[in-house]
Order: structure tokens, then C-alpha cells, then sequence
């Protein structure tokens, strides 16, 4: 198996660019594996971050650096990772792991949907046995080995619910026959329903109002595309729209999607109101959280997913009219958005879950100006 150790001292000589060539051209014929992923490394020292960098970049869709934990913070906080190369000590001299594990606990408790993999000299092998007690999903020693460090990444990978999702479309996708197994996922969930259906229905008559339905939901599919969204099912005059989590708090695109269907509704206003008489207007609710997917029925099978997490999306978007807003989201999903600088939140009360003690705090969301 390839290896090369890829160390401080050998980055201080300086590495030819010949070199850099012909270890690309025998390392991508001996891995061949790229994975949809977004990789987080935490080091204090650059060489070390460059090297581990050099070595994923070929396997994974996005790799970000941070040389202290609270760079590390800060990028969590405003992007979607899968996985976090951490490294147990970021101060000169010091070698007890203390910030590497409180880092490692921040993560676990503010983001306790990605998975950590420690870095740890040899010397330091009972921490990173530690670490895996307190959360960490590996470890890799330094300095490493080049096929040990890429196969541990990917190995915490496909253990991400990213990965799992991506697995369960592959598997409906390549069976016809829809045999697959229930899995659960991880998903983004917005319901966004056209307000005043039942008046402009009775005033269009049946067939014009199906028309307009027809358009609308035509009309939405493209800016619902440009975010990533997936149309999950339409429930009357509802859409159900959803993301897997990453793909959906990546870059806000769930929120992004709303407010670009407004916009297009918008644009479209001088036809809707030639052909129909009215302007479609519609209110929204998202919620994420863990769902069970798989393919129900006999005659007519179906890929559906299930949980808690759809009627919750629900009640939110039917709480829109009490508060008299357009968008409702829940506080634990406005809470995992990166920051964008385009959209102010407000919180505005919360609702109590059917048959549970606990309550979803709920926020809206406008544009700022």
C-alpha cells in the first residue's frame, strides 16, 4: 500500500513540484473513491493542515481549514460539515488534550450530527481512547499514514447521515422494483400552502382553479431547483418541498428557496392576474429532523418518508395565520442556518407538540432591505 509520511520537517525542506505530479498520478490510480462531503480540519500547525488538505481534497466535494478552536467554532457555525479532523492540543508545550476535548464536546452538543475524528501523536493513543469514549468517531495517529488517514475520513463519512441519505436515493434509484429497506434520514421539511385556496377556487370554478394550481406549481419548481430543494409530494393546494440537512442549511438555501419563489411569483404577477384575476399568495413552515424513508404498498408502492418531524412541519406552517406571517420556522432548525447577512429572524412564541411535554419555539425570517 502507498505510504508517505507527510511531516513538518519534510514541508520545511520543500516539496518539488515533480514530486507533487507524480504522487497525484500514483495516488488517484490507487483511490479512486469521491464522496459528497464537507471536511473540517483543526490544527495549530499549517504544515500539517496543507498536508491533510493535499491528501482529501481528491475525495471529498469541500475541505476548510482552521488553526484554533475558535476559527473552528465560528466556521461550524456558519457552514454544513460531515466530518472534523481534530487535533487534541493547540498550545505551545501543552499536552494534556483539554482543548481538543472541549472542543469535541462543543461539537457534540451543537452539532451532534457530525462525526469527529481526533489527531494525536503516539505518545497520546489513551487520549484518543478517551476521546472515542466522549464521542469522537476515530482517530488517526501522526505522523500518518496517507491511505490510513483517507480511509478513516471516509469510513467517519459514511457514517454521516449525509451519506446514508445518498445510499438510500442510489438504492430507490437502481431498483426498479423499489426493494429497499426502511433507513432513517436526516431531512429539511417545508410546507408551503397557497393562502385563500378555498374563495379562489369557488370564485374560478373547479377547472380554472386546477389551471392555476397547475401553474403555480410549475411556476415554483425552478427557484425549489436552483436551492437544491426536492418536491417530496403536493397535498391539494400544499407542496411539500424538502433537503437532506446538509444540502438544505448549506449556504441558507431552505430559506433562500422561500423568498425566491416569492420573487418569481412576483415577476409572474401581470400573467396570473390576465389569466385569473388574482395573484397567488402563499405562507410556508420548516422544521428538520430525523424521518424514516422507505416504500410502502402493494399495487401502487410509494417512497414516503415518516416521523414526527412532518406533522410538526405542519402545525408550524398552520400557525402562520395566528401570528400573521408568511414563514414560520422552528427554532432548531433557524439555529443550524448559517448567517448570511441577507435575513433578519424574530422570535415570535411556540407551539406544544401533540401527546409530548416539550415545545418548538418558533421564529419568521424576513429579507433585510
Amino acid at each position: 500500500m502507498l505510504s508517505w509520511e507527510l511531516t513538518k520537517k519534510n514541508y520545511k525542506k520543500g516539496l518539488i513540484l515533480a514530486d507533487y505530479a507524480n504522487f497525484i498520478s500514483i495516488y488517484l490510480n490507487v483511490f479512486m473513491t469521491v464522496e459528497k462531503g464537507n471536511i473540517l480540519l483543526v490544527d495549530d500547525d499549517e504544515d500539517v493542515l496543507l498536508a491533510a488538505k493535499f491528501l482529501l481534497k481528491r475525495h471529498f466535494a469541500y475541505i476548510d481549514t482552521a488553526s484554533s478552536p475558535g476559527d473552528a467554532l465560528t466556521l461550524l457555525n456558519n457552514n454544513a460539515f460531515d466530518v472534523v479532523l481534530l487535533d487534541m492540543n493547540y498550545t505551545s508545550g501543552v499536552t494534556t488534550g483539554k482543548e481538543g476535548f472541549d472542543l469535541l464536546k462543543a461539537i457534540s452538543t451543537s452539532f451532534p450530527l457530525i462525526r469527529v475524528v481526533m489527531m494525536t501523536a503516539y505518545g497520546d493513543i489513551d487520549l484518543a481512547i478517551k476521546a472515542i469514549k466522549e464521542g469522537a468517531t476515530d482517530f488517526i495517529v501522526k505522523p500518518w499514514d496517507n491511505a490510513k488517514l483517507v480511509s478513516t475520513v471516509i469510513s467517519a463519512f459514511k457514517k454521516s447521515p449525509e451519506f446514508a441519505e445518498a445510499q438510500a436515493v442510489r438504492g430507490i434509484r437502481k431498483n426498479s422494483e423499489f426493494d429497499v429497506g426502511l433507513s432513517e434520514v436526516v431531512r429539511i421539511f417545508m410546507f408551503l400552502d397557497l393562502r385563500s385556496s378555498t374563495s379562489i377556487a369557488e370564485e374560478l370554478g373547479h377547472l380554472k382553479y386546477f389551471e392555476l394550481l397547475n401553474d403555480f406549481f410549475n411556476d415554483i419548481a425552478k427557484p425549489i431547483e436552483k436551492n437544491n430543494g426536492e418536491i417530496y409530494q403536493y397535498v391539494g393546494d400544499e407542496v411539500v418541498v424538502s433537503w437532506p440537512f446538509t444540502e438544505g442549511v448549506r449556504d441558507a438555501n431552505c430559506l433562500k428557496c422561500f423568498f425566491d419563489i416569492q420573487d418569481t411569483i412576483h415577476g409572474l404577477a401581470s400573467r396570473y392576474t390576465e389569466r385569473y384575476n388574482v395573484v397567488p399568495e402563499f405562507k410556508a413552515g420548516m422544521h428538520y429532523g430525523k424521518v424514516s424513508t422507505g416504500v410502502i404498498g402493494t399495487v401502487k408502492k410509494e417512497i414516503i418518508y415518516t416521523g414526527d418531524v412532518l406533522n410538526t412541519t405542519s402545525r408550524i406552517e398552520g400557525q402562520c395565520n395566528s401570528y400573521k406571517v408568511n414563514l414560520l420556522i422552528s427554532r432548531d432548525l433557524a439555529d443550524k442556518i448559517p448567517a448570511t447577512g441577507i435575513f433578519n429572524s424574530k422570535k415570535l412564541g411556540e407551539i406544544n407538540l401533540r401527546g409530548k411535554s416539550s415545545t418548538i419555539i418558533l421564529f419568521t425570517v424576513e429579507r433585510k432591505p
